[in-house]
């Protein structure tokens, strides 16, 4: 298969990490919902997913002569639209949590406009919470294409090693892999993103789209959900459970995803909301909240937001490659 070619498995397992992480963030916001309470777990998968598609398919575009300054501008320009979009509908929270003092607003309020970090109400990115992932995900990226790309798979399995040694560390210290979204451990996350990048990238490297197990599609897309919800009612909640999950399950289940060809339309409307979910699902909900809302009300609500977004962009898209005919 060619790497060019998109693998339905791997778009549908996008949009359901991106639905995990919001029940996290709906449990924290509204409670109730504590059987996501393992959903920043969704983070580590799409840092692995990251890995591997950026191996995929962006080592070869390098290698053929595309410029990293280039690949990293369009990157940053494709992850920035629909972050400040989100962002923008969290200012008044941002307000709130600077206690209605201009400063530190107004520089939080820049600074995470523009994708990067400013710490207030011991958050990084309080304009937009998860806009932390994004952030890193673009460093990791940056680190691919100057350095990592360069590197032997021996050398890369040398770096996954030791990443996993600090990372254990990590997860016996503070308890967890939750990690990276405040200023207090945001240094704990270095290893935490870069190993499950790093895995993401030695996958490919290693098996492509030849698959380490074969399983049923629909007990592939299942596993993610059925591991973080089961975690829950089966009490496997410590930090061993998180490194199974990264270590284990997500390689697993990536590259049985692979195998998944067919696109079906559900896959595909789970893939297209991803990114918009995940950029905006947070500011809405603690805007329902704030305006005295309840969960049944906020999720439904994040749900059609992103799908309106996706609507608008395919909508804009098709009008301008009708402009160039």
């Amino acid at each position: 298969m060619s790497a060019s070619t998109r693998l339905a498995g791997l778009d549908a397992l996008r949009g359901i990490a991106a639905l995990l992480v919001m029940g996290l963030h709906a449990n924290a916001v509204f409670g109730g919902m504590p059987a996501f309470s393992k959903g920043y777990l969704g983070v580590d998968f799409f840092l692995i997913l990251s890995g591997y598609l950026m191996a995929r398919i962006t080592e070869p575009r390098l290698a053929a002569g595309l410029a990293p300054l280039r690949f990293m501008t369009a990157r940053y320009k494709r992850f920035w639209g629909m972050v400040a979009l989100g962002s923008l509908i969290g200012v008044p929270y941002l307000w709130i949590r600077s206690s209605g003092e201009w400063w530190p607003f107004l520089p939080a309020l820049i600074a995470n406009l523009a994708l990067l970090p400013w710490p207030v109400a011991n958050l990084l990115f309080a304009l937009n919470i998860p806009a932390w992932t994004i952030f890193a995900e673009l460093i990791a990226n940056g680190v691919h294409v100057m350095a990592l790309r360069r590197l032997s798979n021996r050398a890369l399995a040398v770096i996954a090693i030791v990443l996993a040694g600090l990372t254990i560390g990590v997860a016996i210290t503070w308890g967890s892999l939750d990690v990276g979204a405040r200023p207090g451990h945001v240094w704990a996350a270095i290893p935490r993103v870069f190993l499950a990048y790093c895995l993401g990238i030695t996958l490919w490297r290693w098996r492509q789209e030849r698959a380490l197990i074969t399983l049923p599609p629909t007990m592939v897309l299942a596993a993610l959900p059925v591991a973080i919800i089961g975690s829950w009612y089966g009490q496997w909640r410590d930090w061993s459970f998180d490194l199974a999950f990264v270590l284990l399950l997500c390689p697993l289940i990536i590259s049985a995803a692979t195998a998944i060809v067919r696109q079906h339309w559900l896959g595909w409307l789970s893939a297209a909301i991803s990114f918009p979910l995940f950029a905006t699902h947070l500011p809405i909900l603690e805007a329902v909240r704030e305006l005295g809302g309840d969960k049944e009300l906020a999720i439904p609500l994040a749900l059609a937001a992103a799908l309106t977004i996706v609507w608008w962009t395919n909508r804009r898209d098709a009008r301008k490659a009708l402009a160039k005919t």
